[in-house]
């Protein structure tokens, strides 16, 4: 693999510092997307994506103090990470899980249950609210923390939590008041 980086690189002298950046920080690079991702080979495809991406990218890239350097790197890799993610949650399953629907005796409650109508509903409201609310409301539904959420929009955790809170009363108002 580390061929084609090499490859995207523009000098020789930037392929020997690449080769040392690459054996210095693969493991950091592949650590932090595993444990964003939580499966080996997703992992892989991220810290590849973004080691193609540092390479072509090298001879801006690597002049940067190394602490720095360390810190970039691991941002794009939790960028690109959730991206995956995202994109994965999006993508259509291949096939459909076969539940039991009986497997559970325990009753839900008639509040909890909505309708098509109702999470189409929902779904609507959530798509016209504004980004700064639909899109930590969205991380969060997908089941992200909200410090993996302030990680992936570049904000403080704090302030995920004033969106996420804001978004949901905005939410509420909407649905509400229609009725």
């Amino acid at each position: 693999m580390l061929a084609i980086y090499l490859a995207a690189l523009d000098s020789a002298d930037n392929a020997e510092a690449f080769e040392a950046v690459y054996e210095r920080y693969k493991r950091l690079v592949y650590h932090v997307a595993c444990q964003i991702v939580h499966d080996p080979h997703l992992a892989e495809d991220v810290a590849q994506e973004v080691f193609l991406y540092i390479a072509k990218n090298f001879a801006r890239l690597h002049r940067q103090d190394p602490h720095k350097f360390a810190a970039y790197l691991v941002s794009c890799t939790r960028s690109r990470a959730f991206l995956l993610l995202a994109q994965r949650q999006d993508a259509p399953c291949e096939e459909e899980p076969d539940f039991d629907r009986n497997a559970d005796p325990a009753p839900v409650p008639e509040d909890a249950v909505i309708d098509e109508q109702q999470a189409q509903h929902l779904m609507q409201a959530v798509q016209q609210l504004a980004p700064i609310y639909r899109d930590p409301l969205r991380l969060l539904a997908q089941g992200y923390t909200y410090r993996e959420i302030a990680a992936a929009l570049a904000l403080r955790e704090s302030t995920v939590r004033q969106r996420i809170a804001r978004g949901r009363k905005l939410l509420w108002k909407e649905l509400h008041d229609e009725r």
